[in-house]
């Protein structure tokens, strides 16, 4: 066999192996292990027509968003897809009250994520007016743009910080925390 066609060969190859990679993380729905502490796990895979959209997310407990609230959960095992996780607080609103202009919104959060090795991953603060509520369905989902996204590392184990101060007119409403990497049902 001449250079020329070795080469020719080879090349195919290498081209096909990236072909068959690519199509492999499009194609193929990868299962999700569960994280391990606070939380309930939820797997959000799906397929679009042949397209494989991986996801996850991991909910915290509700609480009164009418209250001054402060917790610490922990989380490990995150898996990683591929994709950021967003740390996000989520406001019930099925009424759709707050659908429209949220900037005049007083009252404060506090989102921190912190590492074993005592890393802030995360840290966002501010007024809920200066958060972006991106809705959907009956929630509104709160973060900030850049900075309330990390990669996961599964082998690491997360502390999770939240702290809340209330605006009087969120009385009546719910909320809660969530992180959540991926598609969506």
């Amino acid at each position: 066999m001449n250079r020329r066609r070795v080469l020719t060969v080879a090349g195919v190859l290498v081209a096909l192996f990236v072909c068959f990679n690519i199509s492999w993380g499009m194609f193929w729905l990868p299962a999700i292990a569960s994280h391990r502490g606070d939380g309930i796990f939820q797997n959000l895979s799906h397929r679009a027509g042949p397209f494989a959209i991986p996801g996850y997310c991991i909910s915290m407990p509700e609480f009164d968003l009418a209250k001054p609230y402060q917790v610490e959960y922990r989380l490990a095992g995150l898996a990683n897809i591929g994709r950021k996780c967003g740390v996000y607080l989520a406001i019930r609103d099925p009424d759709d009250r707050w659908g429209g202009d949220t900037r005049s919104l007083e009252g404060n959060v506090h989102i921190e994520l912190v590492d074993s090795q005592g890393k802030v991953v995360v840290s966002v603060s501010g007024r809920l007016g200066d958060y972006i509520w991106c809705g959907f369905s009956d929630l509104h989902a709160l973060y900030q743009m850049d900075r309330s996204f990390f990669k996961p590392d599964s082998k690491e184990e997360y502390r999770l910080r939240f702290a809340y101060e209330p605006d009087a007119r969120l009385a009546g409403y719910k909320g809660f925390m969530y992180v959540w990497s991926g598609g969506t049902k």
